[in-house]
Order: C-alpha cells, then sequence, then structure tokens
C-alpha cells in the first residue's frame, strides 16, 4: 500500500526506529506523505480564482490530520472535532490570528460549512484580497472573514515547524505520538505501546 508519492507501507515497516537516520527516514516518509497528498496539489490549483472552497476544505483535512499526529490519536475521537480543531487554532502558530472563539466559529462556519454542505455558514466568507488579514471579525461579528491565501501560507509553515520540531532528537514524546500515528496508517499493530 502506497502511503505517499515515494513510499510504501513496506518502506515504513523496514523501519526499526533504533538510530536517528531510521527517525529521520520516518519523518521524510510523513514529510512525503503531506506535502504530496495535500500541499503540491493545492499549489497546482492556488491560481485558480475560485479555488478558495477546495483549497480551504483540504487545508480542513490537513488541520484535523496535524493535530491527530501531535496527540498521537488514530482518529479524532466522536464529538472531539470541534475541540482538535480550537486547539491547533490557538495553540500553534495560528494562535497569534485566532481566538478561542474565532477558533469556534471557524469550525462551525468554514470547516463544517466546506466540508458538510460545500459552502461556508453564516456571515462567514472566504476571500484572497490583498488589504485582509489571514483572518478577521465579519462586520456583524457573528462570521469570519478568511484571506484563504495567507491562511494556507500560515499552514505551510506550520506544518514545516511541526516536521523541525520532529527532526530535533529531543522532542521524544512528540516522535512517539507521530509514530503512533503513522503505524496506524500502515496497519502496524498497537500491541507495542
Amino acid at each position: 500500500m502506497r502511503i505517499s508519492p515515494r513510499y510504501t507501507v513496506d518502506d515504513w515497516q523496514k523501519l526499526s526506529f533504533s538510530t536517528e537516520e531510521e527517525w529521520q527516514k520516518a519523518i521524510d516518509i510523513l514529510e512525503d506523505r503531506i506535502r504530496g497528498r495535500f500541499l503540491e496539489p493545492i499549489s497546482q490549483i492556488e491560481g485558480y480564482t475560485y479555488a478558495g472552497f477546495a483549497i480551504l476544505a483540504l487545508d480542513c483535512l490537513l488541520i484535523e490530520t496535524l493535530q491527530q499526529f501531535r496527540e498521537g490519536v488514530h482518529e479524532t475521537p466522536q464529538g472531539q472535532s470541534k475541540a482538535f480543531f480550537v486547539r491547533f487554532l490557538t495553540e500553534t502558530s495560528f494562535g497569534t490570528h485566532f481566538s478561542e472563539e474565532m477558533a469556534k466559529v471557524f469550525y462551525d462556519q468554514i470547516r463544517c460549512g466546506i466540508l458538510h454542505q460545500a459552502e461556508v455558514k453564516g456571515s462567514s466568507r472566504i476571500l484572497i484580497r490583498e488589504d485582509i488579514p489571514l483572518v478577521k471579525y465579519t462586520d456583524d461579528r457573528k462570521g469570519l472573514v478568511i484571506n484563504r491565501k495567507l491562511f494556507h501560507q500560515q499552514l505551510v509553515r506550520e506544518f514545516e515547524a511541526y516536521i523541525a520540531e520532529l527532526r530535533e532528537p529531543s522532542n521524544q514524546e512528540l516522535r512517539v505520538r507521530f509514530k503512533k500515528k503513522m503505524d496506524h496508517i500502515c496497519r502496524i499493530s498497537e500491541e507495542i505501546y
């Protein structure tokens, strides 16, 4: 089974994680997976005027999977999706842009709207104009205006920061959680945890 453009489950299973070189290879696999399945496809459609919904839909999928990697869970526990989004948008570098309330509005009106109804809900909007910040409240303060270009750029930076954190041997707990999620993707038993 292919788990990224360049790697298969067999490549992952060959790793013993007994050397730093093998940990770096494992991180290479994750990086190839995220870049190949999310970031590179987005780069192919970024220039389309009306690609905002498609880009934000992929960004939302990526946010949830990155939070699963950070927390070391196989999938988001039922009923916890909003909490996962709020943590990601307030505890990562996005926290300089999002309050907890804004993160909840993003989840309800942007994430759920796009993924469940193929539209944003409430008064929220997705734009790409140069004169708006990454996120701001709508005039009625009941929704958000998202600058999809700046939002995606921030998500790429956050992903790159996560990869950099994983590459540091001192981040053992983060690595254990990453490996647990990746083992699940590769259908490897949990018996060793």
